[in-house]
């Protein structure tokens, strides 16, 4: 087998697997990217189910407003005295400052306002805003997102009574909302609020032209980390009484964008939101390891923000293991059977260029390969001899002694000629008991040497003596052909057996 065959082989199969290896990792990959805008769908969808429940219970403090309430009222019809459980703590009004005395509202109330009076009768309504997600939302909804558990803070501000209701117990003693309950006149100013959620001026006129608006992302006072707020204007009577605010935080953005189908994957992925505006980010999930980024992807989920996911290099390297394993078979499979099939091409071209009972070649190696080869050779000065070679007396053997002697005296006769010659040279059996040789880098008067080896090994083999040769040495010359080399050969073969036998001798 030609060793630079084999290598061409070797690599045309390695080009070859490893472009079919690089189309499945290629897919792998876009499969992966394709999953990552599948979780930025399903947290966009998640997203948009709390901004639902915002606007929804917004709505609902809207028409409970509307309608007037005088009072929170029992089981029994019997009205409650709010004015009762109003507190007084560190300059702060309000209910339930520091645990939940009024059993009815689930949150606190805090308020710069001492007047118990001018707030009291919104208690009644207030109730709407503390309820959970579930039961906000409506039934006639498309939201499927119901079973999500959020840990967002969601609070109320009435601009006309100056007060803020938060939807969990806050103890008053160690945190105030001030960043609200700045008064102007013992009013909420929220134009200088809306600065501490960093809400812009475009924003704010649109919500008080009743729209639905986002915050940019800010560092919350009372949670310490990046949120982003979604504000809602709440009426009453077709006036702004005040605003319904959810806090989207880290966690909540981490319960949007989770995918159950596949966690070994979300263990892998980083997470986070960037503010197109003013470049504040949100992280909100980190790998279990960190090793290298093969894959990112950004998706702007609103106008403000965009999403940024990026999945470690090691779980993309799990994930492709399998097929690296099949590559690597799968190429020394193939690589394997390519050398089987070269070793048995290149056995079947030796049979069938050799001789069978000798084990030299043939007749059939006289290509016209060879003869480019032997050009070049001589084109290169590179000394080229041919000798043809004759058995002599094998008719009397085969008649004396019978043909398996005959067979025998040429089996031994080509030996000795395979033994005498070097691998880049050429024995061949042209056929009977004729044979020739082509030696490369060979002259004339070296080529004594071979015909030396000849007869000292058949003197060690041939112990009967059967054997005896006759040859012709020529040396190619410049625009020589192999044929023509052969024949000048054998005319100093006929020669040889002339000078060693007479006329009658070199009959054949």
């Amino acid at each position: 087998m030609s060793l630079l065959k084999y290598i061409n082989t070797i690599i045309l199969i390695v080009i070859l697997t490893t472009l079919i290896f690089a189309g499945f990792v290629f897919r792998e990959y876009r499969d992966l990217k394709s999953y990552m805008g599948y979780i930025a769908e399903n947290g966009k969808s998640a997203l948009f189910h709390e901004e639902y429940i915002n606007q929804n219970t917004a709505f609902r403090l809207s028409r409970a407003f509307s309608s007037a309430p005088s009072g929170i009222t029992t089981a029994a019809n019997k009205d409650i005295d709010i004015c009762k459980y109003a507190e007084s703590l560190n300059g702060v009004y309000g209910l339930n400052l520091a645990g939940q005395k009024l059993a009815t509202l689930k949150g606190t109330l805090q308020t710069r306002n001492p007047s118990c009076a001018s707030w009291k009768n919104d208690a009644a309504s207030l109730i709407v805003g503390q309820e959970n997600a579930v039961n906000a939302v409506s039934k006639y909804s498309f939201s499927n997102y119901s079973g999500y558990v959020f840990n967002n803070i969601r609070y109320y501000i009435d601009l006309k009574n100056s007060y803020i209701y938060i939807n969990k117990i806050v103890d008053s003693k160690h945190y105030t909302f001030n960043n609200w309950l700045v008064s102007e006149n013992g009013r909420i100013d929220i134009d200088r609020s809306a600065k501490t959620i960093n809400i812009d001026g475009s924003a704010l006129t649109d919500l008080r032209q009743g729209e639905s608006i986002v915050s940019h992302i800010y560092k919350d006072g009372y949670t310490h980390k990046n949120i982003i707020s979604m504000i809602t204007p709440v009426f009453q009577r077709e006036e702004i009484k005040g605003i319904f605010i959810t806090d989207i935080n880290i966690d909540d953005l981490a319960t949007s964008f989770y995918t159950a189908e596949r966690p070994l994957l979300w263990r892998f992925l980083s997470l986070y939101v960037t503010d197109n505006v003013t470049g504040a980010k949100i992280s909100f999930h980190h790998p279990v390891l960190k090793s290298f980024t093969p894959i990112s992807y950004a998706e702007k989920i609103t106008g403000y923000y965009t999403l940024h996911i990026q999945l470690d290099g090691i779980y993309f390297l799990i994930s492709i293991l399998w097929l690296v394993a099949l590559y690597l078979f799968g190429t020394w499979l193939l690589c394997r059977y390519a050398k089987k099939q070269l070793d048995r091409n290149r056995s079947l071209s030796h049979d069938n260029m050799t001789d069978a009972m000798t084990g030299l070649y043939n007749r059939k190696v006289l290509t016209s390969s060879l003869e480019q080869k032997i050009h070049a050779l001589l084109s290169n000065n590179i000394a080229v001899t041919v000798i043809s070679i004759d058995s002599d007396g094998l008719k009397k053997i085969n008649d004396t002694l019978g043909h398996h002697m005959g067979d025998r005296a040429i089996q031994y006769l080509g030996r000795a000629l395979a033994q005498s010659i070097r691998k880049s040279d050429y024995g061949i059996r042209l056929g009977g008991d004729e044979f020739s040789l082509i030696l490369i880098d060979y002259s004339l008067t070296k080529s004594n040497e071979v015909i030396t080896r000849i007869h000292d090994y058949l003197l060690t083999i041939d112990e009967d003596k059967l054997v005896g040769f006759s040859y012709g040495s020529y040396q190619m010359a410049a625009g020589d052909t192999l044929e023509t080399a052969l024949l000048k050969a054998d005319e100093l073969l006929y020669q040889h057996k002339r000078n060693k036998y007479g006329e009658k001798g070199s009959s054949r």
